[in-house]
């Protein structure tokens, strides 16, 4: 299972105005509420970040959206790095209830090619994730923090 409680990339997340960090928030949000199975963590995770980062109007992080809507939204989160940085965090945050599901594998594959991130990069991003997560978890393992 992965850990939500540490934070987004700070360097990237400063870099973004105030409509991006919505964007990509109520990216993550909405990818949260995708397998009907919301966890408080994952709602938890999100607010923390906000607040991190200075959102200035969370409300509009959690205000409902339509997933077609959302892809237009996300259009000013194209630039590369903030992409690849948003499709890390979106298969973070699918591993952390659970499996990542069908429903939230393809939801990740319309966001990456909204955002014009090919296939090959998205798979590489997804093996990083689940390498760090066993990383993570074998050090776990191994400093007796089990």
């Amino acid at each position: 299972m992965a850990d939500l409680q540490t934070t987004l990339d700070k360097q990237i997340m400063n870099l973004l105005s105030e409509d991006q960090k919505v964007a990509f928030l109520k990216t993550l949000l909405f990818a949260s509420k995708i397998d009907d199975d919301v966890d408080d963590n994952e709602i938890k995770f999100i607010k923390k970040m906000a607040t991190k980062y200075k959102v200035e109007n969370v409300r509009k992080i959690f205000e409902p959206i339509k997933e077609r809507d959302l892809l237009i939204e996300i259009g000013c989160l194209r630039i590369r790095r903030i992409a690849l940085e948003l499709i890390k965090e979106l298969f973070r945050l699918g591993h952390a209830d659970s499996e990542l599901g069908d429903e939230e594998i393809l939801f990740i594959g319309r966001v990456a090619q909204t955002l014009g991130v090919e296939v090959k990069k998205i798979e590489q991003i997804s093996r990083w994730v689940i390498d760090h997560m066993v990383w993570v978890e074998q050090g776990r393992i191994i400093f007796e923090e089990v």
